[in-house]
């Protein structure tokens, strides 16, 4: 939440710290618990982690944090978790096809947003093979959510590299404050099948929660591109004494989603084909209560992901090229018998440890300390190609064996991180971060923030900060190699090549925000002033001087400003019905290049970024309960004309911006003093304003939704 108390279950947010302090007195009597309520303990400013890695709060964090909390997804119907951060200003969400959904900030993005780290209570869920998340294979459904936290703003500082415009923190229900059995069944358009169960319980020092589920649906017309997913999850915690605290997530997934291109219209020249996916992960973490004034997190991660497509056989192939089967079993027979019906295909695999030191040395200095590495690698006979390549005074030649030729790729990384809180006066917090990263095969960086946060009363502040950090490229970016030739030889490339750097931003930004605790309510404003430099936006184009194909590399090249304001109102009824009013808006102006370099072959291209971000962004999301068991949400979205760097661009075509409006009903009946049958009824695009989303072609109309749950 982001007024009040903090509710039990955000319990799985705050430091074993803040519990210790509470419990110290009682040390050395073991033979009764102490008589102390949680109102003891939390306050009526919510804390946070995601800004620092220090629990603050709200109103003296160093960066604008956006709260979706239980009462909002609730209320959103949302049947996946990318369509809860249309309810964050300044985000973007779109579904590419069916069963693919991105979601940026600040835009500028394609079918594979690459700037925003995104968690799983602290666990980076970031496929560096795609330098994306890919939805479908995180382990998790909306019901299994507690919160999430959104930093909006640059916190490369705190999370690294990948939250260069931003972080995303989901936190999962706590199994200490959840306990019995609770099954949701959905059903509805494209022939939608979800299920998802979810046990919890405790058992002498251990906690945990149990969560499975299974979504499908057929996907729209005329692509038919399905999908279907299935996970398993296990978390919890185990507490041996009032020190220590091991908490563990440990899941899998498997399924497929089809891919293809939505530009098309004819559903053959669209191709979807299925995408199957395999994953796994396992995250660990030791809290250690040190004394009343210091803490320590030992933490170990790892995540595994596997991605398979079909290969076009020679008749298939042939139709494609339009040549005699001959000629394209000749052409299979020189590329390794690979030609992929969709790029998304390799494995990847990581491993990280961290450690962090938090310390609380004074009641005006809060102290964060921490070191991490990263072992990741990955594999893919499309995306990574082994070739080899070297520079002839301006020219680059490569050496290319042939597609399917391919091993692991693999990178280093090592962050060393710390924060500083100092409260200078009762009325000014001042924060200062900073995280150098270094990758074994793009060099080091120095990244840092400092933040003021003024306190005009107990409830409200004005703060400023300014951010220059860096974002490292990826594995694939750093790897990438993507060319399909006839033959395999030596392609010359003709043109001017630049080694790999990492990208910069400086960022800039004033906020304020007023909270009304007795109201649930506040409000926040937003001024941003962001300069990205030496970006890698897509690949850049080389043609081969032998007419033999075009070589698709990662560069540094593009660079642009955006500059606006963002702003949020939420207004929560004190009556008995418990009505809210959520308000988002975001104004943000692009200014930039792009070097396309020679695309087409014959003609050296820079264009404008202008038009790749939405001027204005807005959501509204009101909810009321006419009674105790019933529940009333409407929600409406509003994105303007965007140009995406892939997909659906034309303005001629009438598309140049898009709402939609949303809708639940819900009530719930109660059988016992324990159980309950809750009956939704969910209606997307309630007006039928069918749009575009990402492709031209994929579009969305009205789609209504049965659910079922059912608790004991």
């Amino acid at each position: 939440m982001i007024h009040g108390k903090v509710p039990k279950h955000s319990k799985y947010l705050l430091s074993p710290f803040l519990l210790a302090i509470a419990l110290g007195a009682f040390a050395q009597d073991h033979s009764e618990l102490p008589d102390f309520t949680e109102e003891d303990i939390f306050m009526d400013i919510p804390q946070i982690i995601s800004a620092t890695h220090l629990s603050q709060k709200l109103t003296e964090a160093p960066a604008s944090i956006s709260i979706i909390d239980q009462q909002m997804i609730e209320a959103s119907g949302a049947l996946n978790i990318p369509d809860l951060f249309r309810l964050v200003p300044g985000m973007q969400v779109y579904h590419v096809s069916t069963n693919k959904m991105a979601a940026t900030y600040h835009g500028m993005s394609d079918d594979f947003p690459s700037r925003m780290e995104v968690m799983i209570n602290g666990r980076s869920i970031y496929i560096p093979m795609l330098s994306t998340v890919i939805w479908e294979t995180i382990g998790i459904s909306v019901v299994d959510i507690d919160h999430i936290e959104v930093v909006r703003g640059s916190n490369v500082p705190t999370h690294g590299s990948n939250a260069f415009l931003g972080a995303i923190n989901i936190i999962t229900k706590s199994p200490v404050s959840e306990s019995g059995t609770q099954f949701k069944a959905t059903t509805g358009a494209l022939g939608t099948e979800n299920f998802t169960a979810r046990h919890s319980n405790t058992l002498a020092e251990i906690s945990y929660t149990l969560s499975a589920g299974s979504q499908k649906n057929d996907g729209i017309e005329p692509y038919n591109d399905a999908g279907r997913n299935k996970y398993v999850t296990i978390t919890g915690s185990i507490t041996p004494n009032l020190s220590d605290t091991i908490h563990f997530d440990i899941g899998a997934t498997n399924g497929y989603a089809y891919r293809g291109d939505g530009d098309k219209v004819d559903p053959i020249e669209a191709d979807f084909s299925p995408r199957e996916h395999r994953s796994n992960f396992q995250d660990l973490r030791w809290n250690r209560v040190l004394n009343n004034q210091s803490e320590f997190e030992l933490r170990y991660t790892h995540n595994y992901l596997k991605l398979d497509t079909e290969n076009y056989n020679a008749e298939e192939l042939a139709v494609l090229e339009s040549v005699p089967v001959a000629v394209a079993e000749l052409l299979l027979a020189a590329n390794n018998g690979i030609a992929p019906k969709d790029n998304e295909r390799g494995e990847v695999d990581t491993h990280d440890i961290s450690a962090i030191y938090t310390a609380y040395p004074t009641e005006k200095v809060s102290t964060v300390t921490g070191a991490s590495y990263r072992y990741e690698r990955a594999r893919s006979d499309v995306l990574l190609q082994q070739a080899t390549s070297h520079l002839e005074g301006n020219t680059l030649v490569v050496e290319y064996p042939g597609i399917g030729v391919y091993d692991w790729v693999d990178e280093n990384r090592w962050k060393l991180f710390g924060n500083i809180e100092y409260h200078a006066t009762d009325d000014i917090t001042l924060n200062i971060g900073a995280m150098f990263e270094e990758s074994s095969i793009a060099g080091g960086d120095i990244s840092y923030r400092a933040g003021a946060n003024y306190a005009l009363t107990d409830f409200s502040t004005i703060r400023a900060a300014y951010s220059h950090a860096h974002r490292m490229p990826s594995l694939l970016e750093a790897n990438s190699f993507y060319a399909v030739d006839l033959i395999a030889d030596v392609d010359i490339y003709t043109a001017p090549y630049r080694s790999m750097e990492s990208e910069e931003i400086e960022s800039f930004e004033i906020g304020y925000l007023q909270l009304w605790p007795e109201y649930s309510s506040h409000i926040e404003v937003r001024a941003f002033h962001e300069e990205i430099t030496r970006a890698m936006v897509r690949g850049q184009k080389i043609p081969a001087t032998d007419d033999d194909g075009d070589l698709d590399i990662s560069n540094n090249n593009a660079e642009w400003t955006n500059q606006g304001f963002e702003a949020q109102f939420k207004y929560t009824s004190p009556a008995t019905h418990q009505s809210s009013f959520l308000l988002n808006y975001a104004y943000n102006y692009t200014d930039g290049l792009w070097d396309r370099g020679y695309y087409p072959p014959e003609l050296h291209r820079t264009e404008s970024l202008n038009n790749r971000t939405p001027l204005h962004t807005a959501s509204i999301l009101v909810s009321t309960k006419p009674t105790a068991n019933s529940l009333i949400g409407i929600s409406h979205y509003y994105m303007d004309h965007v140009e995406w760097l892939e997909g659906f661009s034309d303005k001629n075509s009438g598309r140049t911006n898009y709402t939609r409006t949303d809708i639940k009903l819900s009530n719930t009946f109660t059988l016992d003093t324990n159980s309950e049958i809750e009956l939704s009824l969910i209606v997307q695009n309630v007006f039928d304003k069918e749009y575009a989303e990402f492709y031209s072609n994929n579009t969305f109309d009205r789609r209504t939704y049965l659910q079922l749950g059912l608790t004991f």
